[in-house]
């Protein structure tokens, strides 16, 4: 974790390296631990403290017996309602939005179709109207929200928070979204690429439980985000896990998603949409540009898998066959000893890929000590829009380095 520094002029910074302690430790933790845990000193941690209580974002409670004879130490946990962060998750098919604690508890929740227009202006407007009904919903004291976070396809700037032509959305060629929804919301926006958050919220909801590991997010897109060392990679330009056109199935027919044979092809649910209706599985006349007709039938050709048609369980076995051997590749290529899998359409394969994929993914491993850990998100299918809120309380409650730049 994140060390501190006894010089003055980094306050806020340590308060957020003491708060962040503290929050990794929901049992509470005492005084003399967080000295330890931070490398600050005593009188800086009591005087930290001291102000955390008289603002609110932690409470004392409970004892604990030190192994010395002496006073019981008093224990400090984070109080979650203290502050609170709303997450949108912006796909081609849905709108998810929630309203989330410190602790990551959902306090307010919403899904709403995402309208088919040709450009932005229409999906602005319902996330403003609908931040503002949970707004009034939750009834928040002054001051206890900290922003709204934005999780959407890239490419993007990530600065700027600017989407730059997202394939998924045409129409929305350099769209300033985050300061478009800040004129429309008025309040503190970040805007992040989808993968990025969802990792971020992976991690946050976990408190640093897992310090290695890829997201695999799976919805109308495909991507991975990357934690090591408790840190969420970005990349240079802040757009990594760009993963759909690894070639996992040589030789794969041409469906027009993605290059054939790719982690797109393979597992995107358009692509099994696709061979569905090439198969006369499913009614022809769905096309891949339609995320909503798309996820209707996806969501069909699942149902069916689950109740015994073999020849749609089939199509959910070949996405995680080519899902398997893209995992192999970032695994060998990272290092990892664990994949966690999740987003808007994991529901409805997570029992049948969590079945079959240990076995297709470990014979393909050059380097594994030992079994990899394959699981499905803590965080559940809305991970990516509690990973846009994560993403404004990380912003503000997490010791971040770069804070110390001077102009």
């Amino acid at each position: 974790m994140a060390r501190g520094s006894n010089l003055s002029r980094l306050g806020d910074f340590n308060q957020t390296v003491l708060f962040d302690a503290i929050r990794r430790a929901p049992a509470g933790i005492s005084r003399v631990e967080l000295v330890s845990e931070t490398g600050l000193t005593a009188q800086t941690v009591s005087n930290i403290v001291r102000r955390l209580l008289d603002e609110g974002m932690v409470v004392e409670g409970g004892r604990v017996q030190t192994a010395v004879r002496g006073k019981p130490r008093t224990l400090v946990r984070v109080r979650p309602t203290a502050r609170y962060a709303v997450g949108v998750h912006v796909d081609p098919a849905t709108l998810t939005f929630v309203l989330i604690d410190v602790a990551g508890q959902v306090h307010q929740y919403a899904r709403r179709r995402t309208p088919q227009a040709p450009g932005p202006d229409d999906v602005v407007a319902v996330i403003r109207d609908e931040v503002q009904r949970l707004l009034a919903a939750a009834d928040l004291a002054p001051g206890a929200l900290l922003g709204l976070g934005v999780a959407a396809p890239g490419p993007l700037d990530v600065l700027e928070g600017t989407l730059l032509n997202p394939p998924q959305l045409a129409g929305w060629a350099h769209v300033r979204l985050r300061a478009d929804l800040r004129e429309a919301t008025g309040l503190h926006v970040l805007v992040d690429k989808d993968v990025t958050a969802a990792a971020t919220g992976e991690r946050w909801a976990q408190g640093g439980a897992r310090h290695h590991f890829v997201f695999c997010y799976l919805g109308a897109g495909l991507g991975a985000g990357v934690v090591m060392d408790d840190t969420v990679l970005r990349g240079a330009s802040n757009n990594i896990g760009e993963i759909g056109n690894i070639l996992v199935a040589p030789g794969a027919e041409d469906l027009g998603i993605g290059p054939p044979g790719s982690l797109a092809a393979t597992c995107l649910p358009q692509a099994l949409v696709v061979r569905a209706q090439r198969l006369g599985l499913v009614p022809a006349g769905v096309g891949s540009e339609d995320f909503v007709g798309v996820d209707e039938v996806f969501t069909e050709i699942c149902e069916r898998a689950y109740a015994g048609d073999a020849r749609c369980l089939e199509l959910i076995d070949d996405a995680a066959a080519g899902l398997a051997a893209g995992l192999a590749v970032m695994v060998n290529f990272l290092d990892v000893d664990r994949v966690v899998l999740g987003g808007p359409i994991w529901s409805r394969i997570s029992s049948r890929m969590l079945e079959v994929l240990p076995a297709l993914v470990q014979p393909q491993l050059v380097a594994a000590s030992g079994p990899l850990v394959i699981e499905g998100s803590a965080v559940g299918e809305h991970v990516a829009a509690q990973g846009a809120a994560a993403l404004v309380l990380d912003h503000f409650l997490s010791p971040r380095p770069a804070v110390l730049v001077m102009d």
